[in-house]
């Protein structure tokens, strides 16, 4: 009798594992998702920090140069200044410096803004219809950074 009574409640231990594994599992990868987001976002605002105080130390500063300077500083947009200019080149990456060139005279605001486009992993559901739904579609973090020019 007692064979079987222990044989049964292993065989309930298995049924509740596999059960709760795959819940488990999907709180997993949502912290991870999680975690690569909010780690984009502070790389991005770091980005635009660093983008924000090479203008205000080189006023006549071209964009394709604070573009350059952002690359060269920020690690986490592509590892390397050839892959973060490349992600500026295929869009991924968007930085865009206010005002114009003419517009950066002693006293004035500077703004660097960085976009940049998260590399989570998706999920895509095809139907028999041919339609899809996806699932954690294109997430797109911004830093902004406002500075006066001294």
């Amino acid at each position: 009798m007692k064979t079987d009574r222990f044989t049964h409640r292993r065989g309930q231990a298995l049924v509740e594992f596999a059960l709760i594994l795959p819940v488990f599992i999907i709180l997993f990868l949502g912290f991870f998702g999680a975690a690569v987001v909010l780690f984009s976002y502070v790389t991005a605002s770091s980005a635009a920090r660093e983008g924000a105080r090479f203008l205000v130390a080189n006023p006549q500063a071209t964009d394709s140069q604070i573009q350059t300077h952002i690359c060269a500083t920020s690690i986490g947009l592509g590892g390397s200044t050839a892959n973060c200019t490349s992600m500026i080149t295929s869009g991924e990456l968007v930085v865009l410096v206010e005002p114009a060139l003419a517009g950066r005279v002693e006293k004035a605001q500077v703004s660097v803004t960085v976009r940049y486009h998260v590399p989570v992993p998706t999920l895509s559901v095809s139907f028999l219809d041919r339609t899809s739904f996806t699932f954690l579609g294109p997430i797109w973090v911004t830093g902004v950074s406002v500075m006066r020019i001294e």
